[in-house]
């Protein structure tokens, strides 16, 4: 004999009690249905909480690049103001030059140190 004829041949004693088996069938229905039930509410709750969190954490991001990418325009602004209050004071200090005078190097000289 195989394993499957040994498997298909085994003795099935269901004892059939009435009233007691009609009620604990209900009961076990009940519950079935009840835990289904919770599992299902449960499992909408956690993805509704799981959507909720990753979209917050998107926009989080998407400000975090805002901030930053106002951060260096303002970094730029504070640089460019503070060159030209530089630039300022020194053109104060310039005087205006009249004739311009160029400094004349002879071809046949060589640098020495």
């Amino acid at each position: 004999m195989n394993k499957y004829s040994l498997v298909s041949n085994m003795p099935i004693s269901i004892p059939l009690v009435g009233f007691k088996m009609k009620l604990s069938l209900k009961l076990v229905w009940l519950v079935v249905l009840t835990a289904m039930f919770s599992l299902l509410i449960s499992s909408i709750y956690l993805l509704n909480a799981y959507t909720s969190e990753v979209f917050a954490a998107n926009q989080y991001e998407k400000r975090i690049s805002q901030l930053s990418e106002e951060n260096k325009f303002l970094e730029i602004n504070l640089t460019k103001a503070g060159s030209l209050q530089n630039i300022d004071n020194y053109v104060q200090n310039f005087e205006r030059v009249g004739k311009i005078e160029y400094i004349r190097v002879l071809e046949s000289t060589a640098l020495a140190k």
